[in-house]
């Protein structure tokens, strides 16, 4: 499989790929596949960095003009590098974190706002240990978690956002309802997307924000010339109703 990756690559891709992370699936053969289908975002269109920053820095300016936080926040810009995919954030007690599978909180990567939380603090917040009870992590088992995790790329903005706003709010001693301030952030990088405003910016200047991908293409090249047929997965908006529904386009 690492060979044909190889082989199907164009020169120098390859290069950039971690080989460790190149696995074989011994359960299904793709000579056996007649249909492929894609997702959009972050699958056929790869982004460039400076969509992170745009995105972050509006939404920003969503909280300061229709929600009416404090203009102080202006000068929280985008940190490239600051969130990775996958972290665990407590709602109740403001903290970002790395947890692993069995639900321990990796102790020196708690954070509040934007500095680091002593292992002491977090052992004694968690009731002595580091440990997060199970019935927090799923809303099988109450009202709901209580711990949000963040699993794609465009959840890297939301992260850098919300801990910039808790640390101007600690630095400065102002009191906040932790539940609240989640959700307007979460509204606020909801709306850039669900408006429409991010897809604008891309419109005008493709050169700026989108990638070229000599990976995708590659791949789709290969697809097509073994006559495979392809579908591509969208999301309808309503943006007066607030809804979401998934939009098939078959024959691509």
């Amino acid at each position: 499989m690492k060979k044909l990756v190889y082989d199907l690559l164009p020169p120098g891709v390859c290069n950039l790929l971690n080989t460790a992370a190149i696995y074989a699936n011994n359960e299904i053969s793709l000579g056996d596949i007649e249909i492929y289908g894609f997702d959009y975002d972050y699958t056929l269109a790869q982004y460039s960095n400076l969509l992170h920053s745009v995105i972050c820095n509006t939404a920003r300016g969503i909280l300061i003009e229709q929600f009416k936080y404090p203009e102080g926040l202006g000068r929280y810009d985008y940190i490239p590098g600051f969130a990775i995919r996958e972290l665990h954030y407590d709602v109740q007690k403001s903290l970002l974190m790395k947890s692993d599978a069995f639900h321990y909180v990796q102790l020196g990567t708690a954070y509040r706002g934007l500095k680091p939380v002593p292992d002491e603090e977090v052992i004694e917040l968690y009731g002595g240990t580091q440990h997060i009870p199970l019935y927090q992590m799923s809303d099988f088992y109450g009202k709901g978690p209580s711990l949000k995790q963040f699993m794609d790329i465009f959840s890297l903005r939301e992260m850098t956002l919300l801990s910039s706003v808790i640390d101007y709010f600690v630095t400065h001693g102002i009191e906040f309802d932790q539940v609240h301030l989640y959700k307007d952030i979460s509204d606020a990088i909801r709306d850039v997307h669900v408006k429409g405003v991010m897809y604008k910016w891309i419109e005008k200047d493709l050169e700026q924000y989108i990638l070229h991908g000599d990976e995708i293409y590659a791949v789709l090249n290969h697809l097509v010339n073994h006559e495979k047929k392809f579908f591509l997965i969208l999301i309808s908006i309503d943006i007066n109703m607030d809804k979401f529904s998934p939009l098939v386009i078959l024959g691509l």
